[in-house]
Protein backbone atom coordinates (compact mmCIF):
# COMPACT_ATOMS: atom_id res chain seq x y z
CA UNK A 1 0.00 0.00 0.00
CA UNK A 2 1.75 3.25 -1.00
CA UNK A 3 2.36 5.59 2.04
CA UNK A 4 0.65 8.57 0.25
CA UNK A 5 -2.17 10.08 -1.18
CA UNK A 6 -2.81 12.91 -3.44
CA UNK A 7 -6.46 14.50 -4.00
CA UNK A 8 -7.59 17.01 -5.99
CA UNK A 9 -11.12 18.65 -4.85
CA UNK A 10 -13.01 20.60 -6.80
CA UNK A 11 -14.26 24.06 -4.92
CA UNK A 12 -17.77 22.32 -3.80
CA UNK A 13 -19.04 21.26 -0.29
CA UNK A 14 -20.28 17.74 -2.35
CA UNK A 15 -16.60 17.52 -3.80
CA UNK A 16 -15.53 17.79 -0.49
CA UNK A 17 -17.30 15.31 0.90
CA UNK A 18 -16.34 12.69 -1.96
CA UNK A 19 -12.68 13.24 -0.81
CA UNK A 20 -13.12 13.17 3.22
CA UNK A 21 -15.00 9.55 2.22
CA UNK A 22 -11.59 8.45 0.22
CA UNK A 23 -8.95 10.08 2.63
CA UNK A 24 -10.89 7.84 5.90
CA UNK A 25 -11.08 4.45 3.44
CA UNK A 26 -7.42 5.47 2.55
CA UNK A 27 -6.55 5.85 6.13
CA UNK A 28 -8.15 2.86 7.79
CA UNK A 29 -5.66 0.14 6.96
CA UNK A 30 -2.79 1.92 8.70
CA UNK A 31 -4.60 1.68 12.09
CA UNK A 32 -3.40 5.29 12.79
CA UNK A 33 -4.18 6.60 16.90
CA UNK A 34 -7.81 7.93 16.40
CA UNK A 35 -6.00 11.73 16.63
CA UNK A 36 -4.08 10.93 13.81
CA UNK A 37 -6.77 10.32 11.79
CA UNK A 38 -9.36 12.99 13.75
CA UNK A 39 -6.46 15.87 12.37
CA UNK A 40 -6.77 14.65 8.64
CA UNK A 41 -10.25 14.78 8.04
CA UNK A 42 -10.39 18.06 10.72
CA UNK A 43 -7.98 19.80 8.85
CA UNK A 44 -9.30 18.16 5.11
CA UNK A 45 -12.76 19.90 6.40
CA UNK A 46 -12.13 23.41 8.00
CA UNK A 47 -8.99 24.57 5.34
CA UNK A 48 -11.35 23.39 2.49
CA UNK A 49 -15.06 24.65 4.19
CA UNK A 50 -13.03 27.73 4.30
CA UNK A 51 -11.62 28.07 0.94
CA UNK A 52 -15.43 26.93 -0.79
CA UNK A 53 -17.43 29.65 1.57
CA UNK A 54 -14.98 32.43 1.79
CA UNK A 55 -11.59 31.74 -0.45
CA UNK A 56 -12.69 32.83 -3.52
CA UNK A 57 -13.91 35.65 -5.19
CA UNK A 58 -15.73 34.30 -8.29
CA UNK A 59 -17.77 31.49 -9.75
CA UNK A 60 -15.37 29.23 -11.33
CA UNK A 61 -14.16 25.86 -10.93
CA UNK A 62 -10.63 25.83 -8.55
CA UNK A 63 -8.62 22.72 -7.41
CA UNK A 64 -8.05 22.39 -4.01
CA UNK A 65 -5.28 20.04 -3.48
CA UNK A 66 -4.46 17.79 -0.58
CA UNK A 67 -1.64 15.20 0.16
CA UNK A 68 -1.42 12.75 2.79
CA UNK A 69 1.73 11.14 3.54
CA UNK A 70 2.42 8.18 6.37
CA UNK A 71 6.30 8.57 6.95
CA UNK A 72 7.95 7.11 10.15
CA UNK A 73 5.83 7.60 13.00
CA UNK A 74 4.83 10.98 11.58
CA UNK A 75 1.37 12.09 8.99
CA UNK A 76 1.90 14.87 7.00
CA UNK A 77 -1.07 16.76 5.47
CA UNK A 78 -0.11 19.17 3.12
CA UNK A 79 -3.30 21.54 1.83
CA UNK A 80 -3.35 24.00 -1.24
CA UNK A 81 -5.33 26.14 -2.45
CA UNK A 82 -5.54 29.21 -5.30
CA UNK A 83 -8.01 31.36 -3.30
CA UNK A 84 -7.28 34.90 -1.65
CA UNK A 85 -4.46 35.12 1.21
CA UNK A 86 -5.59 33.00 4.41
CA UNK A 87 -3.26 32.30 7.18
CA UNK A 88 -4.94 29.67 9.82
CA UNK A 89 -2.15 30.62 11.99
CA UNK A 90 -3.21 34.40 11.77
CA UNK A 91 -6.67 33.79 13.27
CA UNK A 92 -7.48 35.01 16.37
CA UNK A 93 -8.66 32.64 19.15
CA UNK A 94 -12.33 33.01 19.64
CA UNK A 95 -13.42 34.08 23.06
CA UNK A 96 -14.53 30.72 24.47
CA UNK A 97 -15.55 32.39 28.15
CA UNK A 98 -18.64 34.39 26.34
CA UNK A 99 -21.96 32.68 26.18
CA UNK A 100 -22.62 31.13 22.98
CA UNK A 101 -25.11 33.16 21.89
CA UNK A 102 -22.58 36.15 22.03
CA UNK A 103 -19.66 34.50 20.43
CA UNK A 104 -19.06 35.53 16.97
CA UNK A 105 -19.48 32.19 14.28
CA UNK A 106 -16.93 30.82 13.27
CA UNK A 107 -12.87 30.02 14.26
CA UNK A 108 -13.33 26.79 16.79
CA UNK A 109 -12.45 24.51 14.31
CA UNK A 110 -9.29 26.35 12.92
CA UNK A 111 -8.16 26.59 16.67
CA UNK A 112 -9.02 22.73 17.33
CA UNK A 113 -6.91 22.20 14.47
CA UNK A 114 -3.94 24.35 15.74
CA UNK A 115 -4.47 23.16 19.35
CA UNK A 116 -4.40 18.72 18.17
CA UNK A 117 -1.27 19.51 15.43
CA UNK A 118 2.29 18.40 16.62
CA UNK A 119 3.34 21.44 14.17
CA UNK A 120 1.22 23.48 11.33
CA UNK A 121 2.90 26.29 8.80
CA UNK A 122 1.72 28.18 6.40
CA UNK A 123 3.14 30.01 3.67
CA UNK A 124 2.11 32.28 0.33
CA UNK A 125 3.93 30.69 -2.70
CA UNK A 126 2.71 32.00 -6.55
CA UNK A 127 -0.49 33.15 -4.94
CA UNK A 128 -1.25 29.92 -3.35
CA UNK A 129 -1.85 29.20 0.09
CA UNK A 130 0.18 26.23 1.57
CA UNK A 131 -0.46 24.67 4.80
CA UNK A 132 0.78 21.58 6.25
CA UNK A 133 0.05 19.78 9.27
CA UNK A 134 2.00 17.48 11.07
CA UNK A 135 1.15 14.70 13.51
CA UNK A 136 2.92 11.65 15.22
CA UNK A 137 1.40 8.72 14.55
CA UNK A 138 3.17 6.59 17.46
CA UNK A 139 1.12 5.36 20.08
CA UNK A 140 2.04 6.91 23.99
Amino acid sequence: MPNHLKLEIKNTLPDLSKALDMALSWLTPFNLPPDASYVTILAMEELATNSINFGYTDNEEHLIQVEILIERNQLVIQYLDDGVFFNPLDVEEPDTSLPIEERPTGGLGILLLRKISDKMTYERVEEKNIVTICKSTSVA
